[in-house]
């Protein structure tokens, strides 16, 4: 039997806070975990600079030429993909071929979940089409208390051939690689004891069309209450998503003509409604009038406001679009020993 692999690796999106010269920890707690509280004199400077930098968002336009498809060709509208690629049998396959490995590195040690899956045809949303979570940490140290898990992961996804020889006649069947892994709080060894994990395998993309006459206006999505704010330039600004939650939603932009342009990078992403409120008003404001709209004080305190989520697209919303979420109807308990 030989055996192929194709390898591939996610790709994480950079915000555009990036370019500041803060730590990424400072970065993810007063931005994206709704920290406003950590902003102090040491870091006020390159606070400034961070917040400056999310202007060119308000501010920049791409003039580039994009390529479209129907909405009947785009993924939330072949949703019969999904019920073909992987199915209960798939996840069954996966249960069946798990294991809970213990890695280091010079720096830390994780706890990684690998497995490989059947795919019964090519996957319509290969990134995403199957999600993992820890619903039970049950992993002991060496003095058998519990070891903590960070919630942080990395996920690596990938496929393989099999071709095998049946009557003469040569067989393939492609499998999805799945490698989960969470960094945890301990360096000695030996562990002992389990993690129970979430699988779930994406079925349905709940979705819904808006334009720029639904602004303030509110719906459900996918058992959710989402309001829409506004569309400024290549942002949709919605609220209703708490920071820290795993809510999925992203966007579909569309021309004139109610085709889907292409997006090669889509994102989201937690904004103060201080900043977005700035932002809207002005988005040419200098550097020494947001020191002045925003000194200290009130930058300490912007969580207090509460704050948005902008979902980012590579064009311009100036049409209709359309929001969807992923829905994951198939579940199933995966308990790992180590």
């Amino acid at each position: 039997m030989e055996k192929i692999r194709v390898i591939t690796f996610i790709m994480l999106m950079q915000s555009c806070f990036m370019k500041a010269q803060l730590s990424f920890e400072d970065r993810m707690f007063i931005f994206f975990n709704g920290q406003s509280e950590k902003i102090s004199k040491e870091n006020l400077s390159e606070v400034y600079d961070a917040i400056y930098d999310m202007a060119l968002e308000f501010n920049a336009v791409n003039k580039s030429k994009y390529e479209t498809e129907s909405l009947k060709e785009n993924k939330i509208y072949n949703k019969t993909l999904l019920f073909e690629a992987i199915n209960e049998k798939g996840l069954l396959l996966l249960k069946q071929n798990a294991k809970l490995e213990l890695e280091k590195d010079s720096l830390q040690n994780f706890i990684a979940l690998k497995s490989s899956m059947p795919i019964y045809r090519e996957e319509a949303d290969a990134l995403n089409s199957v999600c993992i979570s820890i619903k039970e940490n049950k992993l002991l140290g060496k003095n058998k208390s519990i070891v903590k898990i960070n919630k942080n992961h990395i996920a690596n996804f990938g496929t393989f051939r099999d071709y095998t020889t049946v009557n003469g006649a040569e067989k393939q069947q492609t499998y999805k690689t799945i490698e989960f892994k969470n960094s945890i709080d301990n360096k000695t060894e030996p562990l002992s004891g389990s993690v129970l994990y979430e699988v779930k395998i994406l079925t349905d993309y709940p979705s819904i069309k808006l334009g720029r006459t639904d602004f303030g206006k509110s719906f459900v999505l996918n058992n959710k209450n989402i309001t829409l704010i506004n569309a400024v330039n290549n942002l949709i600004i919605i609220e209703g998503i708490a920071i820290g939650e795993n809510f999925d939603i992203a966007a579909i932009n569309l021309d004139k003509n109610q085709n889907a342009i292409k997006s090669p990078s889509t994102g989201k992403y937690p904004i103060y409604k201080d900043l977005y409120e700035l932002y809207n008003k002005n988005p040419n404001l200098t550097k020494e009038q947001l020191k002045k709209e925003l000194p200290l004080e009130k930058l300490q305190k912007m969580k207090d406001s509460g704050y948005y989520y902008a979902l980012v697209n590579d064009f311009p919303f100036k049409n209709s679009f359309v929001l969807f979420s992923r829905a994951y109807g198939i579940a199933k308990d995966i308990e790992l020993k180590l």
